[in-house]
């Protein structure tokens, strides 16, 4: 798993998702033509890799606020296949049942007119 998350950061590093034909695009994008809760991720990350985190918040500012957890949460895994017993960070119950409905409510602002709509669109 940290080989596939090295590989898969450093091809992201390396190649900018920004200029097009190099990924694949959103199949609810393609679709829809809406930008989903993970439109601009990958983007984001690129920038986010070359130390511009306001650039990749401008890309999905959901990617910029999850990453903390997203990178204490694979550290924890990647320690406990090394055996070592690293304890999870406990969460507030109330967290788990607000983490669906603040993506749900990202989603459907990112997509609605107005400034706000626009400043979180990807």
């Amino acid at each position: 798993m940290a080989a596939l998350a090295v590989a898969g950061s450093t091809m992201i590093y390396s190649v900018d998702p920004a200029e097009p034909g190099h990924y694949p695009t959103c199949p609810f994008r393609l679709v829809t033509g809406l930008d989903c809760p993970g439109c601009g991720s990958m983007r984001g990350l690129h920038q986010l890799l070359h130390g511009h985190l306001g650039h990749a918040a401008n890309y999905n500012l959901l990617l910029i606020v999850a990453a903390p957890y997203l990178v204490i949460g694979w550290t924890v895994a990647m320690a406990r296949l090394l055996g070592l017993r690293v304890p999870l960070p406990r969460m507030p119950a109330a967290l788990y049942r607000a983490i669906p409905v603040l993506v749900i409510a990202f989603w459907i602002v990112r997509n609605t007119p107005g400034p706000i709509g626009h400043w979180l669109h990807s």
